[in-house]
């Protein structure tokens, strides 16, 4: 079998799915929470081979699209911590009643792990986790991504003048623009703690 794509309906609107189906016996079923920004479009082809090789091993496999980001509703500056962790949920429970015997893994990549850890104890049943490149703090990797627009930003002013003016930006409920992305606080916010 191979790779079908599907909207899953959620809050607010709709969340990209591709689905691949095991082939043979059912060894379990993997949810794939990826990462954020561009590392999320850098990794995409990386994710979508390992995703046809677990599910000719026996996985079945869900590869969803968090609020805002690739080709589901939103807009990345409208997305949430806490709305992607209702997305997360939303993919784990299509997983488990579409498999309801095969034990339910959560596989992020760099912050795709944060997720996967704060989405697996809203779960009424126990899962594993399966984590590539994992990020110790979202607060570090919130910080690097934040560097981005300081190192853009080097010419024309003092690099640490422009990290407290996105800090205080975010902190006062203001979106800030990063590497062309425009970074909500709901976002980071939730991704720092």
């Amino acid at each position: 079998m191979g790779a079908d794509a599907f909207f899953l309906p959620a809050q607010p609107g709709q969340r990209l799915c591709v689905h691949h189906a095991p082939q043979g016996p059912v060894r379990g079923a993997l949810l794939y929470l990826h990462p954020w920004a561009e590392e999320m479009n850098k990794a995409r082809r990386m994710a979508a081979l390992q995703s046809r090789a677990l599910a000719a091993a026996g996985y079945a496999v869900l590869q969803i699209d968090l609020h805002g980001c690739g080709d589901s509703s939103g807009d990345f500056a409208d997305a949430s911590w806490a709305g992607w962790v209702e997305d997360a949920l939303a993919g784990a429970h299509w997983l488990q009643a579409r498999y309801p015997d095969a034990p339910l893994w959560l596989w992020g990549l760099r912050a795709g792990c944060l997720l996967a850890t704060e989405a697996a104890p809203r779960l009424a049943a126990p899962c594993q986790f399966l984590f590539w490149q994992p990020v110790p703090q979202g607060k570090v990797l919130l910080q690097q991504f934040m560097r981005l627009r300081a190192a853009a930003d080097m010419q024309q002013a003092d690099a640490k003048a422009t990290m407290n003016h996105l800090r205080l930006d975010l902190a006062e409920g203001r979106p800030v623009e990063i590497a062309g992305y425009r970074l909500p606080p709901a976002l980071a916010s939730g991704l720092e703690q």
